[in-house]
């Protein structure tokens, strides 16, 4: 929930929504008077929407670093396009090359900031599955894939199904797309946006990484504690588990067991733990003591903490679901 001082993960959910509001009220007045300035405005701002969503993913995560001008440079192409597009508009030129030629541009940009978000999104998986053991809800941006595609949607459908259908700009497929764009996205940033928990994560700087190289013989003495320890303590029972916190019960930094984990067992973290979770279901389940308890019952003291997430998992690990596995 937002709350005060805002993070900068707040603001740019605060600007999300705002350049959103003004490319639909853009959207409106074109439909309105007819004039495609106003079109071309609003698929600017829809644009910049995009990219924000992007930066928005970044520092969810990423609570340490502030927004900088060097993050605005994602936002350069925009002016280097929305100034001749407007002038054009304003003083209209003979001929359609121009106006097919801006809608191209125009169309690889969309693509472009969507490959932005895409990229931005399987970053942040990635340091998810390096920091924690299970991904609910509350730690996941998967809803904003929602928004970004929505744009991409809504442009085919006005730009280029209305034309292409019907052949001529089809004000109700526009009407329609607009409100259902509008319901829709206002939706998701206002109930899921606001709700969204920051994720902190570690990040460690590049002078860490470059200082802290373990040597063989280190990973191997460290491989072989993490393993004495997991067997001993069971850790991965907790389904809060997060790589901070097994750190801090191995007594062992938190890079040097990331570099344990990648170098050592070739495993992020939520494979490490998922794969000894899998294990103990696997061995709960021959345990005759828990023949009234349900395979559910199992994995929810394995440390699992959702049915699907579990399903998945173990068919991941097994080769097999729950069921195909229960009936050998």
């Amino acid at each position: 929930m937002l709350k005060w001082p805002l993070k900068t993960s707040d603001k740019l959910l605060i600007a999300i929504l705002s350049t959103f509001v003004v490319k639909f009220s853009f959207d409106e007045v074109s439909l309105i008077t007819g004039n495609h300035l106003y079109s071309v405005i609003a698929a600017i701002f829809g644009m910049s929407t995009i990219a924000t969503c992007g930066w928005y993913i970044k520092y969810i995560t990423d609570t340490e670093t502030g927004f900088g001008i060097r993050q605005l440079y994602i936002y350069l192409p925009l002016i280097i396009i929305g100034i001749p597009l407007t002038t054009f508009l304003l003083h209209p030129v003979a001929g359609t090359g121009y106006y097919t030629g801006s809608a191209i541009v125009i169309i690889c940009f969309i693509f472009y900031y969507f490959w932005f978000c895409i990229n931005m999104l399987r970053k942040h998986q990635k340091l998810i599955r390096e920091n924690y053991s299970g991904a609910p809800g509350s730690i996941t941006v998967n809803w904003m894939i929602v928004i970004i595609t929505l744009q991409i949607v809504e442009f085919l459908l006005k730009g280029v199904l209305a034309k292409v259908i019907t052949s001529n700009y089809n004000t109700d497929v526009n009407i329609i797309t607009n409100e259902y764009c509008f319901i829709i996205m206002t939706f998701l940033l206002v109930v899921l946006g606001i709700w969204q928990k920051s994720i902190p994560v570690f990040i460690p700087a590049k002078e860490e990484i470059s200082q802290s190289v373990p040597q063989a013989g280190d990973l191997e003495r460290y491989r072989l504690k993490l393993e004495k320890f997991m067997d001993e303590y069971k850790p991965y029972l907790d389904p809060e588990l997060t790589i901070e916190k097994l750190g801090g019960l191995t007594h062992i930094k938190k890079l040097l067991l990331s570099q344990t984990l990648n170098k050592a067992f070739n495993k992020n973290f939520f494979t490490f733990i998922r794969e000894y979770r899998i294990r103990h279901v696997e061995a709960e389940l021959k345990n005759k003591s828990n023949e009234e308890r349900t395979i559910m019952d199992i994995a929810y003291m394995s440390g699992f903490n959702s049915k699907t997430g579990f399903n998945r998992a173990f068919k991941e690990v097994t080769g097999k679901t729950p069921t195909e596995y229960l009936k050998n």
